[in-house]
């Protein structure tokens, strides 16, 4: 009661600041239009425009609107628009009305070919789904955060994690083998069927994150059946000289530092060719709950990319490659010598004081060595007046070696490693022909795993071939889409018929899966800022190699897994609905999803432990289960004024067994946030300073019986979070500069979907402090 008293106390003394400090001015006026051909008269969807007085940034939708809001009248505005291939234009608005409606329309150059990104318009253009974005103050508050920790902040996702070290993305209570992530355009392929298996991405290269929520199976393949997030570096510089950026975190919690960099330059006089280099470093020791420090959780990281563009008339190419490598140490509490002594430290409130520790950065066993190196190269070519055809092949190699606490032994190797090379080609056909827009591609995948030491999961090889086209009518305001997809994958296993037994005779058994994919989507425009879209699509997927297979201690999430050979294909038909209202005081949207999955696969508790050489551990089986998902996500705004605007979040998902109605484990609570945010006056040398109050409020999963889990679910939680960010102007140069306080209040608390809440609280209070500097003339983006 105290602490929500507090926490209610603090909101309200923002809002009676924000009140005091309102000016009398009207700031809730829009300006809204379209960007169009100048001789055709097509929409230039992808198109991007900026306020140049204040920096907002917006790219045009799928019908080549854009709009922005929050603009004061009586002032004047000047909009840059760009589009690759197009002669850029600037024009010079007054506001004078509560709408000023501006229509664009470009020249095209003619040496020049508009480069098409394959993300973007492969999602943001064709697909009618939910879709959410992280970028702007929102993603520049994320720096230093995990992929998985970052996206918390957008409804309907969450994180699974493994301890305070370990997280990846949730969508709608999916995740891992339901989950595509794509860096910069390749889909990733690491290990990821593991819970404790985080995406081996680097945050810090991103421009934006995009979330599509839902089947996007059509376009993406079979393992894209729960959403997919796309990691979008920006667009290279071809007309820049050397600029770039600087970024540094500091994190209290941990002692965490990282350091971050980036440069970028255009080569030659004709702009024909660019480079972009990146680089991260982070150091972090143990973490602390309000009440201890958990021993063995350091990590370190060392990331880097290199991006090479060249266009030439028609022809645009760009090769990437990126390096990810990191040092995890896992929470020594998780790994424990009897059974009778892990039943103890699932009931305690605490670890036992040999799991608890001081802040160092020492790791020692358990903890994992992961390495991940990516080279893609993509080619883009026009095909007369009809389209571009895109050309790509990537190739990524996967190291992971796990040490275990090797009892009563001095051996100081590796006791698991994978090593797992995927190799990825498409081609495919991007037309815009006026009111019909549309793609029809081939992709196709390898992938081989080798492992040495103790049996997890047996050597595989793998083929993956689909086939798929997507095609959107625009008429008005009414946009239709439908798509099919076929997708057929062979994989071989190799081992031994008794794992336990080295002299057993090797098998090597077979599995062929192909299915059809398909997805239908209506979307209506009721206004310039209201449009409603729903989606219908059936999407599937094959058992992965960990859910057929599976023997053994998972090392990073502290559990012994068995698979099942005799596992089907999974198989759903999803249902997704939505209403967006993008300008005005107040705007929001409102989503819901219905998922009906037969043959549903995941990890049950056993409910009894394990003992096992390497200590004792709690034991879980893949099963399958036919299951209906629901669910909800919801956001508000309200603008009050120039200075202060209010936030409303919630997202809910309910998950039952269709067999028995029980409610599914391991599916995240509802969740619920209260953000306020205040904005102050510009001076001449601070500028877009806002503080920002975050209350999020997560309920109890009390629909998962106590019978069900090992522990009963946590009880529920409210946390406090508080940002600070403004813009410094010194000299000729703009500086971002932010402090975050997370969980302000230092809240003891457990999160359902940590897995190992069996064990400790999550993490305390921890200030943040984020300085982004910029090198050459460009600019840090605006917070």
């Amino acid at each position: 009661m105290i602490v929500k008293i507090k926490i209610w106390l603090t909101a309200s003394l923002i809002i009676a600041f924000a009140y005091k400090t309102a000016l009398a001015q009207n700031c809730n006026n829009l300006i809204f239009g379209t960007i169009k051909d100048a001789k055709t008269k097509e929409i230039l969807p992808g198109a991007s425009i900026t306020i140049k007085e204040d920096k907002q940034f917006s790219v045009v939708d799928d019908d080549s609107h854009y709009h922005f809001n929050q603009l004061c009248k009586g002032n004047t505005y000047t909009l840059q628009i760009n589009f690759l291939g197009y002669q850029q234009k600037e024009i010079s608005v007054q506001i004078k009305k509560t709408a000023t409606e501006i229509n664009v329309f470009l020249s095209p150059i003619a040496s020049q070919l508009a480069e098409v990104n394959v993300q973007a318009q492969g999602v943001i253009n064709k697909l009618l789904q939910t879709q959410s974005q992280l970028k702007g103050k929102e993603l520049e508050l994320s720096r230093g955060l995990s992929l998985g920790e970052a996206l918390k902040t957008i409804p309907g996702l969450s994180a699974i994690q493994t301890g305070p070290t370990i997280s990846k993305p949730v969508i709608h209570g999916l995740h891992a083998n339901r989950i595509l992530i794509y860096n910069n355009g390749v889909r990733l392929e690491g290990q990821q069927w593991g819970s404790e298996h985080a995406p081996e991405i680097d945050p810090f290269i991103a421009n934006q994150i995009t979330v599509v929520k839902g089947a996007a199976s059509v376009l993406y393949g079979s393992d894209a059946m729960g959403g997919i997030v796309l990691v979008e570096p920006s667009a290279l510089a071809f007309n820049k000289k050397l600029t770039g950026q600087v970024n540094l975190v500091g994190m209290s919690n941990n002692g965490q530092g990282a350091v971050a960099t980036m440069l970028e330059s255009a080569v030659g006089k004709n702009a024909n060719f660019c480079w972009r280099l990146q680089t991260t470093y982070k150091v972090a020791g143990n973490s602390k709950t309000p009440d201890y420090y958990m021993k063995n959780t350091g990590f370190n990281e060392r990331n880097a990319a290199l991006t090479l563009g060249y266009r030439q008339n028609k022809l645009n190419a760009e090769l990437f490659a990126s390096t990810f490598n990191t040092k995890l140490g896992i929470f020594s509490g998780a790994h424990i010598g009897s059974t009778t002594d892990l039943l103890n430290a699932i009931n305690l409130p605490q670890p036992l004081k040999i799991y608890q520790s001081n802040l160092n950065y020492n790791i020692d066993r358990p903890y994992q060595n992961v390495s991940h190196n990516l080279v893609k190269l993509k080619m883009s070519y026009p095909v007369g007046d009809f389209g571009v055809l895109h050309a790509q092949y990537s190739n990524q190699q996967n190291n992971r070696e796990e040490y275990d606490v090797v009892r009563g032994s001095v051996d100081k190797g590796y006791q698991l490693k994978f090593d797992l090379n995927t190799q990825n080609a498409e081609i495919f056909l991007d037309h815009n022909l006026k009111k019909l827009q549309g793609k029809v591609g081939v992709q196709g995948m390898y992938q081989q795993n080798y492992y040495d030491g103790r049996y997890l999961i047996p050597f595989f090889t793998s083929y993956n071939g689909g086939i798929f086209l997507i095609e959107k009518y625009t008429k008005n305001k009414l946009s239709l889409e439908g798509g099919l997809r076929y997708d057929y994958k062979y994989m071989q296993a190799r081992k031994r018929q008794n794992v336990l037994d080295d002299k057993s005779p090797e098998i090597q058994p077979q599995f062929n899966f192909d299915q059809v994919s398909a997805t239908l989507g209506m979307g209506y425009q009721f206004t310039h800022d209201v449009k409603w879209t729903s989606t219908l699509a059936k999407a599937w997927r094959p058992p992965s190699i960990n859910e057929l297979f599976s023997f053994g201690v998972h090392h990073g999430s502290g559990s012994f897994e068995k698979g099942d050979k005799n596992l089907k294909e999974e198989s759903s038909i999803n249902f997704t609905t939505g209403l967006t209202k993008t300008n005005g005081k107040l705007t929001g949207e409102i989503n819901g999803y219905i998922y009906h999955t037969d043959n549903y696969i995941y990890l049950k508790p056993d409910l009894l432990p394990v003992l096992t050489v390497l200590g004792a551990f709690p034991s879980f089986t893949y099963v399958q289960v036919n299951t209906r998902f629901t669910g909800a996500d919801f956001l508000t705004q309200y603008q009050f004024n120039k200075f202060f605007k209010t936030s409303v979040k919630y997202s809910f998902v309910r998950a039952y067994n269709l067999a028995n109605n029980n409610h599914l484990e391991f599916i995240p609570p509802d969740k619920a946030s209260l953000i306020i945010q205040a904005s102050l006056n510009d001076s001449k040398k601070i500028k877009n300073t806002s503080i920002d109050i975050t209350i999020n409020h997560f309920a109890k999963q009390w629909r998962v019986k106590r019978e069900q889990d090992y522990a009963p679910t946590p009880n529920a939680a409210t946390v406090l979070n508080i940002d600070l960010s403004s813009q410094l102007l010194l000299g000729k140069n703009s500086f971002n500069l932010s402090l975050s306080c997370i969980n302000a209040l230092n809240t003891p608390y457990r999160d359902y979907l940590n897995r190992f809440r069996y064990y400790a609280d999550e993490t305390g209070r921890n200030f943040i402090l984020r300085l982004q500097i910029p090198i050459g003339k460009g600019l840090p983006n605006k917070i």
